[in-house]
């Protein structure tokens, strides 16, 4: 779950605010040993229960970072000495029991920023500090008043920096439950309804077609004139009898357009739709999906996909068209160029799964009725697991060479058992990779993710990942 429209408290004199933020600057954790070394079957179950691919030289996925500092299943207790895992300094211990006191004692992960210097490797033991850094006046959120709290953590390993990871939580004493039926605040739909296709007598088989996945246009069984889209006669010598037949879903791009206005809520201009000519020599106007609209060229090779539409058009299948083969092979990285899309279906096992590899034993993660006494309708899946899934959902794209270098995201609505989050992304900015780099020139790219489902926004956030060069001169994509 995530930071829903907050607001400062109307109440502008808060004495517990002006006690929690001598706070700041004060550490959290000093010294504190991870509880296990980096070790090879913690990674592979992360792994396996993400679906993240398996780093080839058996290094941690820079996504796990967190992981090598989380305390387990027991309490944490308060430090003491250099080597309490999990210990929290004094300083921290009453900044909670103040908000405990206070009445706030729900809380929910909303934000997660890491930066990574290198990869850890099994057998290395990781030492961190925390600090305070900073804690909200009081504001109100769609869960309830309470405070954010940040703190920053510093990540070492052999006594050299590792990664730096920035964590904001929410304490907050819960909102009533909602007595009116409604749904709660951000779980209804987005109105972002897509014009539905006209279906007649005449074009009826070639959507029947589409919700098969089979690309159809009519043959001639007079002439055997091929033609699209579907027409009740022959248009070359006017017979009436024809066949349906399957193209292969190869075609090129014969013409195209880029849509800026006017814009539709369905829609995010800018965007390329084609006219496509099909080997089988027939046309059909579509949009493009998965490139740039500056990187479609007239002649590019295209293969035809089937999106199956969720949210308020769920059902609806339509037929678009993707680039042929990699785009990256062949040209740089631009800004602009969209990730294809990765569907993650948020399975009860998942979220409970993604938890436990994240060593996050918070009942609302695995324990329904827990969740339901702290306002939530169910378990719902933990910030730890949402950073590995952005980190996966990169990796896949970038490939096994590439380098995570930095992800911040923030929560928004909770991903739930049942929904499923597509997860998005678009090239921001490209810029040449410092040249001292292991792995030589290349390209630092930034990106622009997102993961929503039926109710919304799950995450938001930003990605630099280091791309090798290819030839010196480009960047895998």
């Amino acid at each position: 779950m995530g930071e829903p429209a907050a607001g400062r408290d109307a109440d502008v004199d808060d004495p517990l605010y002006e006690r929690l933020a001598s706070y700041e600057g004060q550490p959290a954790a000093t010294a504190v040993r991870g509880r296990d070394p980096v070790n090879a079957p913690m990674i592979r179950h992360w792994c396996e229960a993400l679906g993240h691919p398996l780093p080839a030289d058996g290094s941690a996925p820079p996504t796990m970072l967190q992981v090598w500092t989380m305390a387990g299943l027991t309490e944490p207790s308060r430090q003491t000495d250099d080597d309490a895992p999990g210990g929290r300094s004094a300083a921290y211990e009453g900044l909670l029991g103040a908000l405990d006191e206070a009445g706030c004692t729900s809380v929910v992960a909303t934000n997660c920023e890491q930066e990574y210097v290198r990869t850890l490797t099994p057998g290395e033991e990781i030492v961190f500090d925390s600090v305070i850094e900073s804690v909200s006046p009081r504001k109100r959120t769609g869960l309830g008043t309470g405070y954010f709290v940040t703190t920053r953590m510093d990540v070492r390993a052999g006594g050299t920096l590792v990664g730096t990871h920035r964590f904001r939580i929410l304490k907050y004493r819960p909102a009533e439950p909602r007595s009116t039926g409604e749904p709660p605040a951000g779980r209804a739909r987005k109105g972002n309804r897509r014009p539905r296709p006209v279906i007649n007598r005449d074009n009826a088989g070639f959507w029947a077609g589409v919700e098969r996945e089979q690309l159809l246009f009519q043959r001639c069984t007079a002439c055997g004139t091929a033609r699209f889209p579907w027409l009740p006669g022959c248009n070359g010598c006017g017979a009436r009898e024809w066949t349906a037949e399957e193209a292969s879903g190869r075609g090129t791009v014969h013409s195209f357009v880029v849509m800026h206005h006017p814009p539709f809520p369905a829609f995010d201009p800018p965007y390329a739709v084609a006219l496509v000519e099909l080997e089988e020599g027939v046309r059909i106007v579509a949009q493009l999906a998965g490139i740039s609209y500056r990187r479609v060229r007239i002649g590019m090779p295209v293969r035809v996909d089937f999106a199956r539409l969720e949210g308020e058009d769920e059902g609806l299948v339509l037929p678009v068209f993707r680039p042929a083969g990699p785009v990256g092979d062949e040209e740089p990285v631009c800004v602009g160029d969209a990730l294809p899309p990765l569907d993650v279906p948020v399975t009860r096992t998942l979220i409970v799964a993604g938890a436990l590899a994240s060593r996050d034993f918070q009942d609302v993660h695995h324990d329904a009725e827990a969740a339901r006494e702290r306002g939530s309708p169910d378990i719902f899946m933990n910030i730890l697991t949402t950073n590995g899934l952005v980190g996966r959902y990169v990796s896949e794209w970038a490939g096994p060479a590439a380098r995570l270098r930095r992800v911040a995201i923030r929560l928004g609505v909770p991903n739930r058992p049942g929904d499923t989050m597509t997860l998005t992304g678009r090239v921001t900015a490209v810029r040449p990779a410092p040249a001292a780099e292991e792995h030589g020139p290349g390209r630092t790219v930034e990106l622009s993710i997102r993961g929503a489902n039926a109710a919304g926004d799950h995450v938001t956030g930003t990605v630099l990942v280091e791309l090798p060069g290819r030839d010196g001169k480009g960047a895998r994509g």
